[in-house]
């Protein structure tokens, strides 16, 4: 009996090291496991933060490259320009009519404010405003915003006879309308006469 007891405990006794080796090799396959994986939780944190920076990169670029077409857009230059002499251009003839002739051009609050700030009847008085010169200067505020400055010289006239050129300086406020801009906020910074040093 003593024999079968002693059998039996060196199977218990090896069985027990066995499943120890086991346990301690499971242990190590697992600790490996849960490095391997922090290493790679690492790997895909590195790898998201440098791809949230490439993509702040990327529209950084993609908002400075809609902002320098917009602040180098001959097209808008040339729509605040045709927009302009078309406003600023009149006669006694044509003065309150011009505003159905761009009121596609500017917005509804801008065209109210123009005609509050002139008389719209008729008169006899032959006068007329030209447009000598005209500047646009402009700067992007946001992709479907933009400012513009305009320095405009004009040449008032009142029954034939002409008051010296006055340049007037105006700030613009256009804004995206579909593939179209429009004038959202017209607002006159100033007036003066232009001085000539001799």
């Amino acid at each position: 009996m003593s024999k079968v007891l002693a059998a039996l405990l060196g199977i218990s006794i090896l069985a027990n090291v066995i499943l120890g080796f086991m346990y301690f090799g499971q242990r190590t396959m697992v600790t490996q496991a849960e490095e391997k994986n922090k290493e790679t939780k690492k790997q895909m944190d590195h790898l998201k933060s440098e791809s949230r920076k490439k993509e702040q990169v990327l529209n950084t670029f993609q908002q400075n490259e809609a902002f320098y077409e917009i602040e180098h857009s001959e097209q808008i230059k040339s729509f605040v320009d045709e927009t302009f002499r078309e406003l600023f251009n009149y006669d006694n003839k044509n003065y309150a009519a011009r505003f159905d002739q761009i009121r596609d051009k500017l917005a509804e609050s801008v065209i109210s404010k123009l005609k509050s700030s002139g008389e719209m009847g008729s008169t006899q008085i032959e006068f007329k405003n030209e447009v000598k010169a005209l500047n646009v200067y402009l700067s992007a505020v946001e992709k479907n915003q933009a400012k513009a400055l305009v320095n405009m010289e004009t040449q008032y006239s009142v029954g034939g006879s002409q008051f010296p050129r006055r340049n007037q300086m105006y700030e613009v406020t256009l804004v995206k309308n579909g593939n179209e801009w429009l004038v959202d906020k017209l607002e006159l910074m100033g007036s003066f006469e232009p001085f000539e040093e001799n």
